[in-house]
């Protein structure tokens, strides 16, 4: 197979990524999300719970919501 050069493969990748830009399927963006959510939870919920912000909104509290939400649906 001969080599493609990385100009070639970007201007392939961008020409795909219009072609397909109306085929956005949310659930699998979603589900993406949630996966890396699952991954590297420990790590995403003390990060909210140093930073004074999420703190203010309670967004560790909200995140944890979603993740029982999610994991009693799946």
């Amino acid at each position: 197979m001969p080599a493609i050069s990385d100009q070639d493969m970007s201007a392939y990748l961008a020409e795909q990524s219009r072609l397909h830009a109306d085929q956005f399927n949310s659930m699998s963006a979603l589900h993406e999300i949630y996966s890396y959510i699952v991954k590297y939870k420990d790590e995403i919920l003390s990060a909210l719970e140093r930073d004074e912000q999420a703190r203010r909104q309670r967004l560790r509290s909200k995140l944890e919501q979603v993740i029982d939400t999610m994991a009693l649906s799946s």
